[in-house]
């Protein structure tokens, strides 16, 4: 006997407390429902219904049967839900990269990882973790990074430029031209040390500005477009009207490969499509 058919018969029964509507929601007759129940209680030996012509009623057996037969329907449910999981193709490797390289990076990273790789964009702090959880297996991170236990690749610099709004009235435009307005940069827990590294660069450079917390890029992009705030990017078609975008020469997004145990032609198509985009 299916015993888990059966118990679906009975706890359908059960909700409808009628035969002809329980047929009805099962899609079936009601002469087999009616056989399916005396079955199930011949196989546990104990009369779960009573019955009339117009109602059908649970016995104390029934009641008392009852949440565990829906119980053991939900657990099958589920048993079948976490095996369609598991013969669903998986993903051949599992890769992150930071927002700061813009979509177009990014798909060709994806592709460089090869056929049925599944890409996750997040922060440099949050790529880390998943690699130490195991729940990535490489990703593309800003440079300087705290990486722990991690292997990582050659770092690779990839041109920026400013985003000023479009009223910006210089016309020979260097960082120090840009003093005046606040430079929109992510979050400093999304990269410490990159955070750092940037703003200590552009000291160096002689600009020394506020900063101006912006979630992603599209939030810079935002601040810029109201005159808020300048930008840098390392996105090629990141832009928007009210927008300019200004060479204000060599200030590279330094990123680099992080990994646990990817093939190693794997890791070499990463590294190629970065040392091309450099």
């Amino acid at each position: 006997m299916d015993l888990l058919r059966h118990l679906d018969l009975f706890v359908t029964v059960a909700e409808e407390g009628h035969f002809g509507r329980a047929a009805t929601r099962l899609g079936m007759t009601q002469p087999p429902l009616s056989q399916g129940v005396k079955r199930l209680e011949s196989e546990l030996g104990v009369v779960l219904l009573t019955r009339n012509a117009r109602v059908v009623r649970l016995t104390r057996a029934g009641a008392d049967l009852l949440p565990a037969a829906r119980a053991l329907l939900d657990d099958a449910a589920a048993l079948r839900a976490r095996a369609a999981d598991h013969a669903r193709p998986q993903p051949a490797l599992r890769l992150g990269v930071v927002p700061q390289v813009g979509a177009a990076l990014a798909a060709s990273l994806a592709a460089a990882a090869g056929p049925r790789s599944a890409l996750v964009t997040a922060p440099t702090t949050h790529l880390v973790d998943a690699l130490d959880a195991g729940q990535l297996d490489v990703a593309v991170v800003r440079h300087p990074a705290v990486l722990g236990s991690l292997t990582a690749g050659a770092v690779t610099g990839l041109p920026t430029v400013a985003l000023v709004p479009a009223s910006f009235a210089a016309t020979r435009v260097t960082l120090r031209s840009l003093t005046g307005l606040p430079l929109a940069v992510p979050p400093r827990t999304h990269a410490p040390a990159a955070h750092d590294l940037l703003l200590d660069t552009l000291v160096e450079r002689g600009w020394d500005p506020p900063t101006v917390t912006a979630a992603d890029d599209r939030a810079a992009l935002a601040l810029v477009a109201s005159g808020q705030a300048v930008a840098l990017t390392a996105d090629p078609a990141l832009s928007a009207p009210g927008v300019r975008r200004i060479d204000v020469g060599p200030l590279p997004l330094w990123v680099r490969p992080v990994w646990r145990d990817p093939a190693p032609d794997t890791l070499a198509a990463i590294t190629a499509v970065l040392r091309a985009a450099s």
